[in-house]
């Protein structure tokens, strides 16, 4: 789990998808009230009005949602104390001091070096998720224990994040595999607070669905701000080290997600079963098969954009989400950076994001969607392309501040962007089943771009040319965004009927077709 995880906002296809300024308001649903209170004192009105916004209506699903992402933005800020501390624990086991560069110590711990520590968590993570995550979407599909699902996978976030208080020299390393298991079960929380999301959009409509997928991002951004900047000062007031600032980061972490999770929790509602599970099928089967349908269907019938986006979206969003990865390793290994530092770069990045969202809305008022991500992929993979040149070493420490900002403005281009364009070419009809295979292609292949940097690094060449490798991946989204059809084409494709529908009853009834054969067969014999 990453920063770029923080931009990698809820997705709900909803009907009318406008610009910011002109999302309509969250109504005053549940504050009651007549003509005659219009002489109420305006700043309680104003009061009223906000706290309205923030109860969703009444519609407790939506609260209980709310409160995940403000657990979520605390997990995601956690992990930038807690990868510096691994490093430098990590670095001490092997024998590299403090003050030696990656390239300068050749020195190995458990059988790889330092450096390579976090990028390997996040292989190990991201491989969980691509093989697991499919049964994890048939558990939601086919069996009532979504809720059950989230309380268990909140629970194993809190106490791994509170096992986590106690890490130091000797206890790193069992830590460290932890901290995969918990990136996996973060996924899992990801992807059960989802599902909700389909039922809290057909309960409030698709303008306030809109409205509070706004409101959410809001709030889970607001919420890693301020992680961020308690534990920045906290750091900078009381002197703490690396190891000592990640303890301190774990503990606030937990009581973060008590006071979050528990009543998130309370709050979410048991849902039965969507889809009856078929008798002779298990959920590892039938998550891959589904999936293996829909990706049919898609290439079948919407392969002139949907098919073309998706792959795009495979590649692009691996190269993406592995930047604020390897970028952790880079800062502190290249350029010399402390967890104090490497926060205060990723709070830099992270107010980017805003003007970051803006800019990409301007330029796909003036163009397209398509054609507004595409010079995003372009803008950052030369961003990155400079930055892999001009960070050579310690001595450019400061320069490292101007690229977290412009980072942080492709970063909150690129992944609202994304989304639109998914929401806008999504066939109408098919919001859950393309909402779960959308998130699947999102994280089938993050554990590629970490796996090349840390064979690269394992190999002894420099961290520019992992960290330059991560451009491969946006070129390759880009060269499958080029094969799209015209925006207009892509438009009137999601609106045409429903193809898909008839191919996976056409499907479905030949594997019934199948089935009575097979059964007659046994019967004869």
């Amino acid at each position: 789990m990453t920063m770029a995880e923080a931009n990698n906002t809820a997705i709900v296809p909803v009907e009318d998808v406008g610009d910011v300024e002109n999302l309509p308001k969250a109504e005053n649903d549940d504050t009651g009230g007549d003509d005659n209170e219009g002489d109420e004192d305006a700043t309680t009105v104003e009061n009223k009005k906000c706290c309205s916004t923030f109860r969703f209506g009444g519609n407790v699903d939506a609260q209980g949602y709310a409160l995940v992402t403000v657990a979520r933005g605390g997990i995601i800020m956690s992990n930038i104390f807690l990868s510096t501390a691994f490093i430098s624990l990590a670095s001490d086991s092997a024998g590299c001091p403090a003050d030696t560069d990656a390239d300068e110590c050749e020195n190995k711990v458990y059988g790889f070096r330092p450096s390579s520590l976090i990028t390997m968590i996040a292989v190990v993570s991201g491989v969980l998720s691509a093989c697991l995550l499919p049964v994890i979407g048939a558990v939601m599909d086919y069996t009532p224990h979504r809720r059950k699902a989230g309380i268990c996978s909140a629970l194993f976030l809190t106490a791994v994040q509170g096992l986590q208080i106690w890490l130091d020299e000797s206890t790193w390393f069992p830590m460290a595999i932890f901290q995969a298991l918990n990136a996996f079960v973060y996924m899992v929380q990801v992807m059960t607070v989802y599902a909700y999301l389909p039922d809290i959009g057909r309960a409030t409509g698709p303008k306030r669905m809109t409205w509070y997928s706004a409101i959410f991002t809001m709030i889970q951004f607001s919420s890693q701000v301020a992680f961020l900047i308690i534990n920045i000062a906290l750091r900078l007031a009381l002197g703490l080290g690396e190891v000592t600032a990640a303890q301190v980061s774990q503990g606030i972490s937990v009581v973060w997600l008590c006071v979050t999770f528990i009543p998130a929790w309370r709050k979410m509602p048991h849902v039965e079963a969507l889809q009856k599970k078929p008798e002779n099928k298990n959920l590892l089967v039938i998550g891959f098969s589904q999936n293996w349908k829909t990706a049919k269907g898609i290439n079948r019938y919407y392969g002139s954009g949907l098919r073309w986006f998706l792959l795009a979206v495979v590649f692009a969003e691996a190269g993406a989400n592995a930047f604020t990865v390897v970028s952790v390793t880079f800062m502190v290994e290249v350029l010399g950076m402390d967890g104090n530092q490497v926060g205060i770069v990723f709070l830099i990045t992270l107010l980017s994001t805003i003007p970051g969202s803006k800019l990409g809305e301007i330029i796909s008022q003036k163009t397209c969607p398509i054609t507004s991500w595409k010079i995003n992929l372009v803008t950052f993979s030369l961003i990155t392309v400079a930055g892999v040149f001009v960070l050579t070493g310690e001595e450019r420490q400061t320069i490292i501040y101007v690229f977290g900002i412009l980072w942080g403005l492709m970063l909150g281009w690129f992944y609202p962007l994304q989304n639109v364009v998914f929401t806008m070419s999504l066939p109408k009809g098919h919001d859950s089943e393309l909402s779960g295979f959308y998130t699947y292609c999102r994280s089938i292949l993050t554990w590629l771009p970490p796996l090349i940097f840390t064979v690269m690094n394992e190999s002894g060449l420099h961290m520019k040319w992992g960290l330059l490798s991560l451009v491969i991946f946006l070129f390759i989204g880009l060269v499958f965004l080029q094969l799209m059809a015209p925006w207009e084409e892509v438009l009137q494709e999601a609106k045409d009927k429903d193809k898909m529908a008839m191919f996976v009853r056409m499907v479905s009834q030949i594997n019934l077709n199948l089935e009575i054969e097979n059964e007659g067969k046994i019967a004869d014999e």
